[in-house]
């Protein structure tokens, strides 16, 4: 990587950061009540709740490689959205050894919640950039993602944050 190179993606890293922090604080936090009070969740919680909202009920195990962690490390989260009503935990019909989460009522509202307010976050973002950069900023994201694709996984890429 050259200096011109590694200087545009230290630009890049910390403008991806800033605008991730505006659209998470824009709005305050994302709460979900239980037991007679409002529990905050974490991004890592909002994370993990909108996989199973978009994958459906699954095992830890999948949860657990869509979330690129360990399945201990996914079992941990689980139990934290399960104490605070946003997750249920149940044991698989078919196979009393499998362990399949799923959003409560009250989850999916806290996932839709954040999500409304960081597009709404985010269109105000385009909006103050004008069309023009907008519409550059929407195809360089199209070619990064195409870029994805192209990419073999490296031993980092492949391996599970703990």
């Amino acid at each position: 990587m050259d200096n011109t190179t590694l200087a545009q993606a230290k630009f890049l890293h910390k403008t991806i950061k800033a605008l991730q922090n505006k659209l998470l604080h824009r709005f305050g936090p994302v709460t979900i009540p239980s037991d007679g009070m409002d529990n905050e969740l974490t991004f890592a919680q909002l994370s993990t709740m909108t996989a199973i909202r978009d994958l459906g009920a699954l095992n830890l195990k999948d949860l657990a490689h869509a979330m690129r962690v360990s399945p201990p490390s996914a079992s941990c989260m689980v139990d934290k959205l399960v104490d605070m009503g946003a997750v249920t935990r149940e044991t698989s019909q078919s196979d009393r050894r499998e362990i399949r989460v799923d959003l409560t009522s009250a989850g999916l509202t806290a996932v839709n919640t954040m999500e409304n307010q960081m597009l709404e976050a985010l269109g105000d973002t385009l909006e103050a950039i004008g069309p023009h950069h907008a519409s550059l900023m929407v195809e360089a994201y199209k070619k990064v993602e195409a870029s994805f694709a192209l990419e073999k996984p490296t031993t980092s890429q492949a391996g599970h944050i703990s």
